[in-house]
């Protein structure tokens, strides 16, 4: 594997803006020489904080702070890394960034660039350090509950059994390619047996991955309905403010909106569309376009209908929307309850539209709640459990990521061609090989260096 060139990086590790502190992450064999030229520190002892004047290179006061230094391999990224903690200051940032960058062999670090050192010097496997990146990403309590899963190697040792087992089978079909004369013939059955349960544990991983997936980088929930359904009042309603502009002329909304929110623990982008219509204006019809395309793109629906639009002249264009919505999952909000004939217009829709019997509904008014917070904890609970639910209980919700799906989808395939081959035991444990190959990608034993670059870049800088 390519390894990065002997470079010192640095990055502000903390968020670039006025702040209490800002701290600065060095990594590589300039550490020691960069605490001498900013600080004049001569002689650094490891993990000791000091409490130091920083100056720039013309030896002119930049700031008062601590500076720590970790030695090389017991650091986050087994090089020697130097820490300087400043006042935050935007001025002393983009001061101080300036100096270190004009230090000879220094540079500024590219996204993930500390953990990819980390990972290439053996400091952990890159379920680990993709564990570390979520848990930094995390804003509910469900996504910092699965990231330190990650980070705590749950789902490395769900991998490691998984390899031990495959390894053990393939240890008794080698011995019979080598031994075969010499030896008793290896129980084909409780092979097969063996790897059936495996890829029925893997299948079973590969099934609950969108949800997880959700939980770890939430979901998507797009809001449509007829002109003046109030999706726009739905909308400011689940995330408690006026981001959209609500009005009772018809199109309104002629473009989209998202907003992330937190349901119950699991974090959730709203999106509000245009109204489903004949368009008439050039813009009115780039918005509806763009609604038709965005339904077609999200499998979560939430689809809000109210007394007065049952009656739309663009009930046909309503109606043939409804008819491709089979493969999506949708729930049905039917706003405008305090409109008098509420009822009577909420039964019209479900005749004139059979399918709406089918799926779940709500009845709201966003307008004039009789108890406000009552009713928005009630619509949270409905799109929680008929959008979002899942057992976040399950010992399985570690595996996040697309290249995880991929990888566990090889394996699956590879021991199921070895159950089917295993009569040829020569062909059957070349798919086990291939298999344990796969885990071993998981773990990034195998990843080349253009593939680390696309999983580090979604990493931030300071990391």
């Amino acid at each position: 594997m390519k390894r990065l060139p002997n470079k010192t990086i640095f990055a502000l590790s903390t968020s670039y803006g006025q702040s209490a502190i800002a701290v600065y992450r060095i990594s590589g064999n300039k550490c020691k020489e960069i605490a001498y030229s900013l600080c004049k520190i001569k002689e650094i002892k490891e993990r000791f904080a000091y409490y130091s004047n920083i100056f720039d290179l013309n030896g002119k006061l930049i700031d008062r702070g601590l500076i720590i230094f970790f030695k090389a391999p017991k650091s986050y990224t087994g090089e020697d890394v130097l820490e300087i903690h400043t006042h935050g200051s935007i001025a002393i940032i983009n001061r101080l960034t300036k100096v270190i960058s004009k230090i000879k062999n220094t540079r500024a670090a590219q996204p993930g660039e500390f953990s990819k050192r980390a990972f290439l010097n053996g400091k952990g496997n890159l379920l680990f350090f993709e564990g570390i990146n979520n848990l930094i990403k995390s804003e509910t309590e469900n996504q910092r509950l699965i990231a330190n899963k990650q980070i705590n190697g749950d789902n490395s040792l769900k991998c490691k059994v998984w390899r031990e087992k495959i390894l053990d089978n393939l240890a008794l079909i080698d011995a019979e390619i080598e031994f075969g004369e010499d030896i008793e013939c290896p129980d084909i059955k409780k092979i097969q047996n063996s790897l059936s349960d495996i890829s029925e544990e893997i299948g079973e991983v590969c099934e609950s991955f969108d949800s997880v997936r959700n939980l770890v980088h939430g979901s998507n929930l797009l809001i449509i309905g007829p002109t003046n359904a109030g999706k726009s009042s739905f909308f400011n309603f689940l995330i408690q403010d006026n981001k959209m502009i609500v009005s009772p002329i018809k199109g309104t909304t002629t473009d989209q909106l998202e907003q992330s929110i937190e349901i119950n623990r699991k974090k959730v982008t709203i999106i509000d569309t245009a109204g489903i219509r004949s368009g008439k204006g050039k813009v009115e019809k780039m918005g509806v376009a763009k609604t038709l395309e965005s339904i077609n793109r999200h499998n979560k629906i939430i689809i809000v209908l109210s007394p007065d639009s049952v009656d739309s002249p663009d009930f046909k264009k309503i109606e043939k929307v409804f008819n491709n919505l089979d493969r999506k999952n949708c729930i049905i909000i039917f706003n405008k309850m305090d409109l008098k004939d509420s009822k009577k217009k909420f039964q019209e829709w479900k005749q004139k539209i059979s399918k709406i019997k089918n799926l779940k509904s709500i009845t709201i008014s966003c307008k004039k709640p009789l108890n406000k917070f009552n009713m928005l904890n009630k619509c949270y609970k409905f799109i929680d459990d008929n959008l979002l639910s899942v057992d976040t209980n399950s010992d399985d919700h570690y595996f996040s990521e697309l290249r995880h799906k991929e990888c566990l989808k090889s394996v699956l395939l590879n021991l199921e061609n070895a159950v089917k081959n295993i009569s040829s035991f020569e062909i059957s444990a070349k798919y086990l090989r291939d298999a344990m190959n796969d885990l071993d990608e998981l773990y990034g034993r195998h990843n080349e260096e253009d593939k680390l670059e696309i999983i580090f870049n979604n990493f931030c800088v300071g990391k």
